[in-house]
């Protein structure tokens, strides 16, 4: 189709005009984008205003918490000192006792017989004695008479009554040794507690302690407790008498006694590689039994000061653990190796001193040489 000259300029015309306009609106989107690109290339981390904290040096306090057994602080078991048979029973399980209250009365015929022969022997050597003493009285009056009374004589009386007089102290001996072998025959309490065993009854034949004998009695003091713990060998050399010490027991849960470390072993056992510590509980209530087991904390301070920062500071990715340290406005990640926890803060080794600024919170976003304004916020 043939168009007329000017319908083909017309034409030409409006395609200048078509291209111009979008040569503009490329231009115009270009432009735009280059602003987004430098908007989105500016950091942003300058502008943000990150809590930080500073590295703080202390010696830190800390606790061990052990396992420990109540014990009583006295107990005894009471075996009977001679072969006899159990009369009587005064005491039993449970039974609160005072030191020298009858326990059990025995009986054992020997010692009876025994008892009564040596009462007699001593009557009769002190009969014996009364006679050769009146004989040598005697005889010395008479002998005040030239004569009456030969030298010999008056010698063999005085040697009659000092025999008989020797012989009225062995047979005292004689029965003291009796009558505290009969007064075995009453079992009493050495001291004051609480009979936690009885093993025999009325009737049965008991006799001195040996490695096979069972005692008859029991009896354990619970007015006062020992506290058993065992210290692990690391922890020895912080470990000294006077030190205190909290303990709690399942009985009573949420409950805590108090108590301090009296006794320190100063050995080491070979087998548990551990040294026993003993700590004195008054336990005027006997709400604390022996045999009962204690979570016992006792406190220890590490000899050298630590560094620390809040457990939020610290960064562990797969390759490292560090921590976020700020220096004139700009980041730097500092190598750290984790220690104990307390409260909320941790203990940390590496390249850092007191006094260093660090993020409060590490972020893995942070990188390093990185512009950042921070704020110091109290822990």
């Amino acid at each position: 189709m043939n168009f007329p000259a000017f319908s083909r300029r017309w034409l030409a015309g409006l395609s200048l005009t078509a291209a111009a306009a979008l040569s503009g609106c490329n231009s115009t989107d270009a432009t735009q984008e280059s602003q987004a690109a430098e908007k989105t290339s500016t950091p942003v981390s300058a502008e943000v205003r990150y809590d930080a904290v500073r590295v703080t040096a202390t010696q830190p306090a800390q606790s061990l918490s052990l396992p420990g057994e109540l014990d009583s602080y006295f107990q005894t078991d009471i075996f009977p000192r001679v072969s006899s048979y159990v009369k009587a029973l005064r005491a039993d399980i449970g039974d609160h006792v005072r030191q020298g209250q009858v326990l059990a009365e025995l009986d054992a015929p020997e010692l009876t017989a025994a008892l009564s022969e040596a009462r007699s022997k001593e009557s009769v050597a002190q009969a014996s004695f009364q006679a050769s003493r009146g004989t040598l009285r005697r005889l010395r009056q008479t002998a005040r008479t030239a004569g009456a009374v030969s030298p010999l004589a008056l010698d063999q009386a005085r040697t009659q009554a000092t025999s008989d007089s020797l012989n009225v102290v062995a047979a005292r001996s004689h029965y003291q040794a009796a009558a505290q072998m009969a007064a075995y025959l009453r079992i009493t309490a050495p001291m004051a507690g609480v009979i936690t065993e009885r093993t025999a009854s009325p009737g049965a034949l008991v006799g001195p302690s040996g490695q096979s004998a069972t005692p008859l009695f029991r009896l354990k003091q619970l007015s006062r407790l020992r506290l058993r713990v065992a210290v692990p060998e690391a922890y020895v050399g912080d470990i000294h008498a006077g030190s205190p010490v909290q303990f709690g027991v399942r009985t009573f849960p949420g409950q805590q006694f108090t108590g301090k470390i009296d006794r320190v072993t100063g050995n080491v056992t070979p087998g548990t590689r551990a040294e026993t510590v003993e700590i004195d509980i008054s336990n005027p209530g006997e709400k604390l039994k022996p045999g009962m087991f204690a979570s016992a904390t006792i406190p220890i301070k590490a000899p050298k000061s630590s560094l620390f920062v809040p457990k939020s500071a610290v960064v562990s990715t797969a390759e490292r653990t560090y921590v976020i340290r700020v220096v004139g406005g700009k980041t730097e990640l500092v190598d750290v190796q984790k220690g104990d926890e307390n409260a909320g803060q941790v203990q940390v080794f590496g390249a850092l001193k007191a006094g260093d600024v660090v993020l409060k919170a590490g972020n893995e976003e942070i990188g390093k040489d990185e512009p950042v304004q921070v704020a110091l916020a109290s822990r």
